[in-house]
């Protein structure tokens, strides 16, 4: 190995997704907090090769400890060691530039791949993608005719179809979708729908960065759809960070009334405020605290809530995930404690609330069944409405049915059914003393 030059540096891109996935392995920070936090301009064509690494971390990590690269090379540092072994054998397939620790893993190469059963590529292919990329238009810059105008000068064809009698003929259009093709969505008047093999063209479009389309997941979308604040209402988003589901809010209220926004993490803090600025949003309010401490004088006339806790997320299709052990009892049970105070917080702290939508990223029943049920026996001025009758039942997936009077009226989408990540929605309403 006396030919290498050590004066030659690492690529850029490559210390920086190194230095994020070493912050994350020491859990000082989430991956997805780091990915949000990053502003490097090379690091997002380097998102892909954090995904592949989450995905097949044990393979990879038992590939370098048979292949002993550390050991033997005790100078290269174990993250970027991590991120060079998935680009060079699962990512691109080669490596850029000449420094030590890039020429270090090209010469494991060939020994790496034995410690990988010879066929690294049986990795990657544990499942094709079949999710659509979700693309809403943000009509607080861009209205939903200029937006399909500038698809059609960028050739796209849209789908054009009869509305849709029932949610399966729904489900069978999006899955034959062309590659050039678009198609709107039956729930969400502003949702594009494109073929999976497009999701890196939206990433990287001028559009997207300008905050005039956002990428969006269906799932996320119908919270904010479910909620339905009509334009002038007030509107307090408890967990706002990043900023997706008020920016959506926004629009459902066509950027009329006030949106108070909460974030208690300074650096999640700042990235709401950026987003929610760039987005257009002139009624956001961002308020620095603790969801729990915010009370009625600082939010005044609040009628609709939003109520989007930490949670497991184990409904996330690309959560990038570094916890072994997600479903750990105690670990739901401290998050299910931390979901119902908030929950239950805002059934009381703010007295003119007239309804309020709790989602989670999650399809654990710890997180959305019995945290519904046990905040409607706490508060039992709220009752639930059906959010499939809202959808106008064109609907499939609802709660856990043994839960009598929940169940049936939370709503699920279901990776597997819905084309979408997992998410959990209950809209809870405030009952008159009649009722």
């Amino acid at each position: 190995m006396s030919g290498f030059n050590h004066s030659v540096k690492v690529p850029t891109q490559y210390k920086r997704v190194a230095a994020v996935l070493k912050t994350a392995l020491e859990r000082k920070k989430s991956l997805k907090t780091l990915i949000y936090e990053e502003k490097h301009a090379r690091f997002r064509g380097m998102q892909a090769v954090l995904k592949q690494y989450v995905d097949n971390r044990g393979a990879i990590d038992e590939a370098i400890e048979k292949t002993q690269i550390l050991q033997e090379n005790p100078r290269l540092c174990p993250s970027l060691c991590k991120v060079l072994v998935t680009e060079l054998i699962l990512g691109r397939k080669q490596l850029n530039g000449e420094s030590k620790p890039v020429q270090t893993v090209r010469e494991y190469r060939d020994r790496l791949i034995e410690a990988l059963g010879g066929d690294p590529n049986s990795l990657g292919q544990k499942k094709k993608d079949i999710k659509p990329r979700y693309v809403r238009i943000n009509r607080n810059l861009l209205g939903i005719n200029d937006a399909l105008a500038m698809l059609a000068d960028e050739q796209w064809r849209k789908k054009d179809h009869p509305p849709f009698e029932n949610y399966d003929d729904f489900l069978k259009a999006i899955k034959e979708l062309e590659e050039d093709e678009y198609m709107m969505d039956m729930h969400v008047d502003d949702l594009l729908i494109f073929h999976p093999k497009n999701k890196h063209y939206w990433a990287s479009h001028q559009y997207t960065a300008e905050k005039r389309f956002m990428l969006q997941d269906k799932g996320t979308c119908l919270v904010a759809e479910l909620l339905s604040p009509p334009a002038g209402s007030t509107v307090l988003d408890m967990c706002a960070a990043p900023g997706m589901k008020t920016i959506h809010v926004s629009n459902v209220m066509h950027n009329q009334g006030v949106i108070y926004s909460v974030e208690q993490n300074p650096e999640r803090y700042n990235i709401l405020c950026n987003m929610t600025k760039s987005a257009g949003c002139e009624i956001v309010q961002p308020i620095k605290a603790d969801a729990l401490t915010v009370t009625a004088e600082q939010c005044q006339g609040v009628e609709y809530i939003l109520v989007d806790p930490s949670c497991s997320g184990s409904g996330m299709q690309n959560r990038m995930s570094l916890d072994p052990d997600e479903k750990n009892p105690d670990r739901l049970k401290k998050l299910a404690g931390l979901q119902i105070k908030m929950l239950s917080h805002a059934m009381t702290a703010f007295p003119d609330v007239k309804r309020i939508a709790y989602s989670t990223c999650s399809l654990y029943e710890e997180e959305n069944e019995q945290v519904v049920q046990r905040c409607l026996e706490m508060n039992p001025s709220f009752k639930l409405l059906s959010a499939k009758k809202s959808l106008r039942n064109k609907w499939r997936n609802v709660g856990n049915q043994e839960y009598k009077k929940i169940g049936k009226n939370c709503l699920y989408t279901r990776p597997s059914d819905d084309l979408a990540d997992g998410i959990f929605v209950a809209i809870f309403e405030k009952t008159t003393s009649e009722e």
